[in-house]
């Protein structure tokens, strides 16, 4: 299982460096792919990297998340359409809340090496079975 770094403090995701957390964190959740895309993600790594709270928020609140199946007890996510619409928004300073892709590099970078007011995750590994 690769290694993952959590931030201490969550940024308001209302804000540019926290909506640049939640693209990070989709961005690792997806193998830290270059390219956002409706690949499946587990939930509870995202809601370490970004905090359960905004994980609620765009599952539920905003549906820019969709439930995807649960393998064992992890459930998976994937970016909707809307959702990854947002990111690209965003990212390009063009939405409710902007960020820069220049935070959001730097918050990836963060959470797959460490860094100041970061802590290792571990996460246990995906069963073979899907239930």
């Amino acid at each position: 299982m690769p290694k993952f770094f959590a931030p201490r403090q969550y940024d308001n995701p209302l804000t540019e460096p926290g909506r640049a957390r939640t693209i990070a964190a989709f961005h690792v959740a997806q193998g830290n792919a270059d390219t956002l895309t409706d690949a499946e993600m587990r939930r509870d790594l995202l809601n370490k990297l970004m905090s359960p709270r905004a994980v609620g928020y765009w599952l539920n609140d905003k549906e820019w998340l969709r439930s995807s199946r649960k393998v064992g007890r992890i459930e998976l996510l994937r970016l909707t359409d809307d959702g990854l619409r947002t990111c690209a928004n965003s990212v390009a300073g063009g939405s409710e809340v902007p960020t820069t892709p220049e935070l959001v590099s730097n918050r990836r970078q963060q959470m797959v090496a460490g860094g100041a007011g970061h802590d290792e995750i571990s996460l246990p590994p995906i069963p073979d079975q899907v239930s």
